[in-house]
């Protein structure tokens, strides 16, 4: 094989090379976070937050409505169970008991509503979690899948870089600085020439330049970007 034809298949080993590369690094990504588990997990602890507020919420207000009842209660007995006989204090029992039952009752029309805001937090959450569940089921799947890609794409990277190493071998030494210098300059180390022109930045190649490309045994390059140049 001549020079060219075997920096051209090292610039092929290298593109494949690569694209193994950001592959992986995109797998190893998609490995480390998973956007829909993350959506489903946000969305089940906002909705198990809101699900738990409610249950205080009416913890609260049942000790408070309690705490009035006991509070109502003695008032209750004083008022006609004939212990208190002084008009005066019955009337200051009585409105103390107006008082408090107004109270009881504000209590208990919030208390409603909050068992009803709870029987929908309750369905709410109870959906988030089923979708939770399932989003976790559907990420340890894609693990396994996306793992098995890895695998395989490492491997294949591992090859192409043993297939490198073996090609990079019979390249001389200035020979393979350069194609690497111009590939680290320019992304593409080698261009075709296409009529007379070379493919990598269209600009018209001398003749002399056109027929060097010719030789095996030596390197052609464009004269305006450096790639180095083969026909065919």
């Amino acid at each position: 094989m001549s020079l060219v034809t075997n920096i051209r298949t090292l610039q092929e080993i290298d593109d494949e090379a690569a694209a193994l590369q950001a592959a992986l690094s995109d797998l190893d990504a998609r490995l480390a976070h998973s956007p829909a588990l993350q959506s489903a997990e946000e969305t089940y602890t906002a909705a198990d937050t809101r699900h738990r507020e409610l249950q205080r919420n009416q913890r609260n207000l049942e000790a408070a409505i309690a705490n009035l009842n006991a509070r109502i209660q003695p008032e209750e007995r004083r008022l006609y169970d004939g212990s208190v006989r002084s008009p005066k204090e019955l009337t200051a029992i009585q409105h103390e008991l107006e008082l408090l039952r107004a109270q009881r009752s504000q209590l208990e029309d919030q208390l409603l509503q909050i068992m009803e805001q709870l029987e929908e937090a309750t369905t709410i959450r109870n959906q988030a979690e089923t979708h939770l569940t399932q989003a976790r089921a559907a990420r340890a799947q894609e693990l396994q899948q996306l793992q098995h890609r890895r695998d395989d794409h490492a491997a294949r990277l591992a090859e192409a870089h043993a297939r490198r190493q073996a090609l990079a071998a019979t390249i001389p030494p200035a020979n393979l600085r350069l194609y690497e210098d111009i590939r680290r300059r320019r992304g593409q180390a080698v261009a075709r020439i296409q009529g007379s022109s070379c493919t990598g930045c269209r600009v018209t190649i001398p003749e002399s330049v056109r027929r060097k490309a010719f030789d095996p045994t030596a390197l052609a390059q464009c004269p305006n970007c450096e790639r180095i140049l083969y026909v065919g």
